[in-house]
């Protein structure tokens, strides 16, 4: 048993009767008035004495010391759950009475799309290798981007059907709608800019992480293109556009952006100014220490006299998005 039933003190020798006063042929039960302990604590349980022995119910055993006695095709005890005094509901049972989770599938870039915008897709339930499809993949089509996860492109304007469909044959859908006129995100990008600033700061920010015992991160060019991307947005506070454009660029795992901006006249040393705001921010120099990254990615933005520089940092191995 799960507990000791032997911690029972009666002094008597317990026989077991599930319900029911105890009957015998010719033979008359009597009440027992001896006191019952349960681990050193008095309980009250209705016990009877037939030819010399005391029996007590099953039940009442099972209430006290705490396991499940039942009726299923015989009497049951299970000593590995509380006494409830009924029988467990079959897992097979709950298998065919429970509706199974419908597919669900939704685009993270708000609708309508733009020509030439990227979007991942968002499919549930998770942790399942699904077939992605697309009604029309001369206006939206799909492709597989890492792992389980899928992207949509706009192609040209209209709408089309896109169809996730699981191992069990189950389907969710999503219509997407694309128009002809250019979103944020679909202008011309250089993704090269300001390079030098950008590997100066990916430096700098490993010579911190090395300063707190941790390991230096590599460039991941998803990373370094959406961080660009975001970079020429004039962004002075974290928008969702940072989320879409990591997607848009293949990124779609998990990890932190740290965002900062200051005047530009003069400025010599862009990268270290990033970095040391990083590092007198808590919030910020947490992202860039984070232990479970193991990549990097940079922006930097100079115009009209002022700087925009990002930062992200991620694990292609991660889950979930940002």
């Amino acid at each position: 048993m799960k507990r000791n039933i032997l911690t029972l003190l009666t002094g008597m020798a317990l026989g077991a009767l599930l319900m029911g006063n105890a009957v015998a042929a010719g033979v008359m039960a009597e009440p027992s008035w001896q006191n019952i302990y349960v681990d050193g604590r008095q309980v009250h349980m209705t016990a009877y004495n037939i030819g010399g022995n005391n029996f007590i119910k099953l039940r009442d055993i099972g209430k006290e010391v705490g396991f499940n006695v039942y009726w299923q095709d015989g009497v049951q005890v299970d000593s590995t759950v509380p006494y409830t005094g009924e029988a467990p509901v079959q897992a097979a049972q709950a298998a065919q009475t429970s509706p199974a989770e419908p597919v669900r599938v939704s685009c993270y870039k708000e609708e309508p799309l733009a020509v030439g915008d990227r979007t991942g897709l968002m499919i549930y339930p998770g942790g399942v290798e699904y077939t992605v499809t697309s009604s029309d993949p001369s206006i939206v089509s799909v492709e597989k981007a890492l792992g389980r996860f899928w992207k949509a492109n706009a192609i040209s304007p209209g709408t089309a059907t896109i169809t996730a469909t699981g191992p069990d044959g189950k389907t969710g859908s999503v219509v997407v709608t694309v128009t002809g006129s250019a979103q944020s995100g679909t202008r011309s990008v250089d993704l090269n800019a300001n390079m030098e600033i950008r590997q100066e700061m990916v430096r700098l920010i490993n010579q911190v992480r090395q300063e707190h015992g941790l390991a230096e991160l590599p460039v991941d060019d998803r990373l370094m293109n959406a961080m660009q991307d975001v970079s020429t947005q004039h962004f002075l506070k974290h928008t969702r556009y940072e989320r879409e454009a990591l997607v848009a660029y293949g990124w779609l795992c998990g990890g932190s952006n740290n965002l900062t901006s200051f005047g530009a006249d003069g400025e010599s040393d862009i990268a270290g100014h990033a970095v040391r705001n990083w590092v007198n921010s808590p919030g910020h120099l947490q992202a860039m220490l984070r232990e479970d990254v193991t990549c990097i990615g940079t922006g930097v933005t100079v115009e009209n006299g002022r700087t925009y520089c990002y930062m992200s940092v991620g694990n292609p191995d991660g889950h979930g998005l940002l």
